[in-house]
């Protein structure tokens, strides 16, 4: 099962029936793995009926509640879910509440795809997925890295990293805060000890001032151990 993520977009949210609608793929967008999601290609998935999981962070053992309904627009496709009347459900509500929801994903197993050439690469177009789960992150998402690609300056590297401390300083204050169980609180302790090593590795502040050429080797080291840490949450 191969996964995709994207900033968190909460369309639509009803507290009395613990109901949301969720963005869970973008479309026409060559996105970080060198693909490009296109419309249409859940249909058959959908039309099956199969039983799509509302997860927290892709893990398994982590249900949220369940996929109500699913739909697409033209450039975007959509999870209504269901908050369970349970912890997980009560702690997935608070954090969106929080602010600290930091992106949406999808778990799929591809069923057709293509191939085409863009500015000398390779890229694969899916036709046809088979959506097996939706997942609300709080971890990192794997959709902003597609932003350090084109990094190559010092101070934008130092600046990425910036917003990714913050996202830790902020998860960090709603876990002094919250009443979630302590299984989610592990969990979410758990991502930022990984963001934190990687931090420490390259952050810019706490080494001399690197080139710009010198950058470029930066960007593609942090970029790396960053999907390093997504694959590993994912």
């Amino acid at each position: 099962m191969e996964h995709k993520a994207l900033p968190f977009e909460l369309k639509d949210m009803n507290y009395g029936s613990r109901t949301a609608i969720i963005a869970h793929a973008a479309y026409g967008n060559i996105d970080r793995t060198g693909d490009i999601s296109t419309k249409g290609m859940f249909t058959s998935s959908w039309e099956r009926k199969g039983v799509i999981d509302f997860l927290f962070n892709h893990d398994p053992g982590q249900v949220g509640g369940n996929v109500t309904r699913t739909y697409e627009d033209e450039t975007k496709a959509y999870t209504e879910v269901r908050f369970g009347n349970w912890k997980l459900g009560d702690d997935l509500i608070a954090m969106i509440d929080a602010g600290v929801m930091k992106g949406a994903s999808f778990g799929y197993e591809t069923e057709k795809k293509e191939y085409i050439v863009k500015d000398g690469k390779k890229i694969r177009v899916l036709k046809q997925v088979k959506h097996i789960e939706t997942s609300l992150l709080t971890k990192t998402p794997a959709n902003p890295l597609t932003g350090i690609v084109s990094l190559t300056k010092a101070e934008d590297i130092q600046n990425f990293l910036n917003e990714i401390k913050s996202h830790i300083n902020q998860m960090e204050n709603f876990c002094h805060s919250t009443n979630a169980s302590d299984e989610t609180i592990k969990a979410i302790y758990a991502e930022l000890k990984a963001a934190q090593d990687i931090i420490q590795t390259y952050d810019t502040a706490s080494t001399p001032l690197i080139t710009d050429g010198e950058a470029s080797k930066s960007k593609d080291a942090v970029y790396k151990n960053l999907l390093l840490l997504n694959s590993k949450f994912n």
